[in-house]
């Protein structure tokens, strides 16, 4: 014979089966968020180390006058050092349509089949490349508008126009994706490149360190010893470049977004548990005279407390095993999603054991922590409190909410009576707000991050008043440069400026940088403006802007602090340019978005700094019209005239092209975002659903007291739709509120990681009343089966309730 404990658990499963089933969801949904996201994170960060890794990427890249292999095996026996190799770095340009150009770093190997630091595999056609063609990084190709088969027309800054065939492609995990920053990557021999104009002389002697291979400090010391070495041997040492040691450019950003949405994740689990602990409450205080029949024959507190735990730890049960494979196949699909957007392969979708034990742990011990305070309660009842229990409890939320409701006049009264009802259940009702607010704060947080960004974006972009930055492979005469932009029809205004890449550096030391292989991520560069210019307006952070007369100042962007730690106005700094150590008074800090770390200062003491009298290595140029196609055409021109003229141009930015570039790094945020926020979404539909099951079972005698009166089903109907559209509303008055200290939050941590300043407080119009039609919508399905059921309940069915 079966325990009568148990038959009675079973009983009381099958007869709330309506309800536990609406937990049990709940509870899988959220168990489904925490096994999606760890999933995710457990992939992603094992795949993009293995990917990033895999490459072998260098701990430093020295780059010098010269490198031969002899110099090579020579560094392969210095101690500390466990391998070395030869390389070039050069950033082209290629034609992407007529006069239509986009920047093209090439990376030149002298042996593609002896690769052993920094390397890529062949993905499809030709490896090595011959002479007088390359390969091409898979996610470049809609990047340089070209296929395995095609050409590209590369202008290197010292060469002519060369058409070179595309003969195959390779995957670089070692690289952002092109996409992001709309650039291309090529693959060429050194012959190649001396073919297309340059000297092909191999400069760059990059290492791979032996003792501590990912400590930055290690590695740096391990670089300036190598580098004090080369200088006794002859060599010139112009600068060490050191990435942040085993990190992919963007795995910090990503592993951070994610961690994030791990803690909501988290929160929404939490409050489902919450849910589950109200309405096991509920079934307590509906059980309490069967509590007092179970003690009166002889059941103990603790056999009672085991018969609610156990059905808790049942549901539990069950909401795992409903989340278990969906969590892991989202999850896997999640990663591959984010990776390929990240130019990833993954070698595995493995999950390791400990992701589906914490999401077991988190689904089995959370609702049981934060039920177990009700249950005991519960189950500690006497037998005399039982017996004298008539379920009539003085339910009011006050004198003055009551005097309100009675005061209003010309409304419907089944309307007053579902506001009052919904006020009934305080702690529910917190609890259903709660669930359904941070759904909607969550995805109102996507939506508000987004337009934040965009807002960050536009007002960098605000800051610059010119269309076009122009950057030379060697300096020219500024007043000729000038003149023969300013010559071509539509140029509204041009300004000459000196540019270089810039380092710190220290008296007697080598400068050393944290760039990776792009030379983008991790910059520095320096900007000589002309007195006076009108073409930037940088929001100032403290001090000031150039004035007319400054000698030896200098302005730093907020992305330069880092370079400079704890430096203040007044404060004198030494910076690395053109191999020349110079010094500079800091008379400003200012706000620019959208670029690296740069430091400004006045175009004579750059020219007389550099030795480039007279000379500019860069030009700003406003375009007359604002029309997208005739500003296209103006761009071409200036192209087609400093090509005629024989001027060697390394990069050209139009503001469209830079707003895009930085745009393109936020679509992975807004996706895990707006996923993060559709599961707390459901939690919150599920929740009321439940919820407001649970309030019809607890009034049923109040429903047939009502058709007692004489009210019809339909009034039922709409007392209880009416009570699900109240909290909704409630709910997303509160989700408003929420979604501010959540943008606030989120767009201080992508601020952060990417722009190095948080991103301003946007509230989205669009996403306010979005989520209003979502919530409106949710609430009146949540509350259709509930508001059905009490409809159709007879009165005889409603006074013979228990």
């Amino acid at each position: 014979m079966a325990n009568p404990r148990w038959t009675k658990l079973l009983r009381d499963l099958w007869l709330a089966r309506g309800r536990t089933t609406m937990m049990a969801l709940a509870i899988a949904v959220s168990l489904f968020g925490v096994g999606m996201v760890l999933s995710a994170y457990a992939i992603l960060d094992r795949e993009t180390t293995r990917n990033y890794m895999g490459t072998n990427p260098a701990s430093a890249t020295l780059e010098l006058d010269r490198v031969d292999a002899d110099l090579v095996r020579a560094v392969r026996q210095r101690p500390g050092i466990a391998d070395a190799e030869a390389r070039v770095t050069l950033l082209a340009r290629a034609q992407v349509g007529p006069d239509e150009w986009r920047p093209l770093l090439l990376f030149v190997v002298p042996d593609f089949n002896a690769m052993r630091i920094s390397t890529f595999r062949s993905e499809a056609g030709a490896f090595p490349p011959p002479t007088g063609a390359m390969l091409i990084e898979r996610s470049a190709l809609t990047m340089l508008n070209t296929r395995l088969g095609g050409e590209v027309v590369v202008k290197t800054p010292n060469g002519e126009r060369r058409a070179v065939p595309v003969v195959g492609l390779t995957h670089d995990p070692g690289l952002a994706p092109a996409w992001q920053e709309r650039s291309g990557y090529g693959y060429i021999t050194p012959e190649t490149l001396a073919w297309l104009g340059e000297s092909g002389q191999l400069d760059e002697l990059k290492i791979v360190v032996s003792e501590q291979p990912l400590n930055a400090m290690a590695i740096e010391r391990t670089a300036r010893e190598l580098a004090t070495w080369l200088q006794t041997q002859g060599y010139t040492v112009k600068e060490i470049q050191i990435p942040p040691p085993g990190r992919h450019p963007h795995q910090n950003m990503t592993m951070a977004i994610v961690t994030l949405l791990l803690i909501f994740s988290l929160m929404s689990l939490g409050l489902s548990a919450i849910l589950v602990a109200t309405m096991i409450g509920g079934l307590l205080a509906q059980q309490i005279r069967q509590i007092g029949v179970m003690k009166t024959i002889g059941a103990r507190t603790n056999q009672v407390s085991m018969l609610y735990i156990a059905l808790i730890l049942a549901i539990s049960v069950v909401a795992y095993a409903v989340a278990f494979v969906p969590s892991i196949v989202v999850g896997r699909a999640f990663a591959t999603v984010v990776g390929d957007l990240l130019n990833f392969n993954f070698g595995s979708l493995d999950i390791p054991w400990w992701v589906f034990a914490t999401q077991a742990a988190a689904g089995l011990l959370i609702p049981f922590l934060i039920a177990l305070g009700p249950i005991l309660r519960g189950s500690r009842i006497t037998v005399y409190e039982a017996i004298n229990d008539y379920g009539v409890r003085q339910e009011s939320f006050g004198r003055g909410m009551d005097g309100f409701l009675g005061a209003l006049r010309g409304l419907d009264r089944t309307l007053l009576l579902a506001l009052r009802n919904t006020f009934r259940r305080r702690a529910r009702l917190v609890l259903m707000l709660g669930l359904l607010a941070m759904g909607g704060a969550m995805f109102m947080t996507a939506l508000n991050v987004a337009a934040a960004w965009e807002r960050n974006l536009s007002d960098g972009m605000g800051a610059r008043h010119y269309d076009l930055e122009i950057r030379l492979g060697r300096p020219e005469p500024a007043s000729k440069l000038v003149e023969r932009i300013g010559n071509v029809p539509g140029v509204q205004t041009v300004e000459a400026w000196g540019y270089a890449p810039a380092s710190v550096t220290k008296l007697g030391e080598i400068a050393v940088v944290n760039t990776y292989p792009d030379g983008g991520h991790g910059s520095f560069v320096m900007r000589a403006a002309p007195p006076q210019t009108q073409l930037v307006e940088f929001p100032v952070l403290s001090g000031r802007w150039l004035e007319p007369g400054d000698s030896d100042a200098v302005v730093l962007n907020h992305m330069a602090l880092p370079f400079f730690p704890r430096v203040a106005v007044g404060d004198r700094i030494e910076v690395s340019v053109e191999s020349k150590r110079t010094t500079w008074r800091v008379v400003g800090i200012v706000r620019e978005i959208g670029s690296p770390a740069a430091a400004y200062v006045p175009d004579e003491s750059f020219a007389r700094a550099v030795g480039q009298p007279g000379l500019a290595r860069s030009a700003r140029v406003v375009v007359a019209g604002r029309d997208a196609a005739a500003r296209g055409e103006v761009i071409r021109a200036v192209e087609r005239a400093l090509t005629e003229g024989g001027v060697s141009v390394s990069l050209i930015i139009s503001d469209t092209e830079l707003r895009t570039a930085v745009g393109e790094h936020i679509v992975i945020l807004i996706l895990l975002l707006i996923v993060m926020a559709v599961v707390m979404a459901v939690v919150g539909v599920l929740g009321l659903t439940a919820t407001m099951s649970t309030n019809v079972v607890e009034r049923t005698r109040e429903f047939g007291v009502l058709q007692t009166i004489g009210a019809r089903p339909n009034t039922v109907l709409r007392i209880v739709a009416s009570e699900g559209i109240f909290v909704g509303m409630l709910s997303w008055v509160l989700a408003v509120g929420l979604s501010l200290p959540f943008s606030m939050l989120v767009g201080t941590v992508i601020g952060e990681m990417s722009f190095r300043t948080p991103l301003p407080l946007v509230v989205s119009p669009l996403a306010v009343f979005l989520w209003l039609g979502i919530v409106l919508g949710g609430s009146a399905l949540a509350s259709a089966l509930p508001a059905w059921s009490a409809s159709r309940l007879t009165i005889r069915e409603t006074l013979a309730y228990v």
